[in-house]
């Protein structure tokens, strides 16, 4: 299907205090940020980056914090074609504070996917995007360790941009990473966030 953007299904989120992460993949990388229906205003985190394997596509991370949320909450994006493959990916993080530490990695195959690490100075909740650089044949698979649970996943074979978000609570500051495990073997851009309580 054909359009010039790309949304969200309704969902219901939490009227006031949660934190939004929006992390978008394009076949055709491009710098639009998310809109939705409830009158929010995403901000980029760090730059859009854009693959080896595949430079003219690439991933982007936004985020809203304070967030107004309503039933039947859609966030939309811009495609810069209509024909492009694009892939959203929202998380809510319930009274979820302030953005801590962002972080963004590119391991190309044959290397541990290991993403960069990120500080907190108190408990947070740890999300991770996997964004595999594989081709379109096969369907994928995509599973963290150091206890991240997966919530989300785009993996079938296809013209799509495969993406995979997990998340973990940590009770205590520290300094925290993640490593995927992947098929069939490929690189990847890995996001870290830490989002820490005020």
């Amino acid at each position: 299907m054909t359009s010039s953007s790309l949304s969200t299904s309704g969902i219901s989120t939490r009227t006031t205090g949660s934190t939004l992460l929006a992390c978008v993949g394009r076949g055709l990388l491009a710098g639009s940020a998310p809109t939705d229906n409830a009158g929010n205003a995403f901000v980029q985190l760090g730059v859009a980056h854009t693959y080896t394997l595949w430079p003219n596509s690439g991933t982007a991370l936004y985020a809203c914090e304070r967030a107004q949320g309503r039933v039947g909450h859609a966030v939309t994006v811009p495609k810069p074609k209509d024909t492009d493959e694009t892939t959203l990916s929202i998380v809510e993080i319930a009274n979820g504070g302030s953005v801590r530490d962002v972080q963004w990695r590119e391991v190309l195959s044959g290397n541990p996917l290991t993403s960069a690490s990120v500080t907190t100075t108190g408990p947070a909740l740890l999300v991770a995007w996997w964004w595999g650089d594989a081709g379109v044949d096969l369907d994928k698979t995509a599973v963290p360790d150091n206890d991240f649970t997966v919530i989300d996943s785009v993996l079938a074979s296809g013209a799509l941009v495969q993406c995979a978000a997990a998340t973990r609570q940590v009770s205590a500051a520290g300094t925290y990473n993640v490593t995927w495990t992947s098929t069939p073997p490929q690189g990847a851009q890995l996001w870290l966030v830490a989002v820490q309580a005020a």
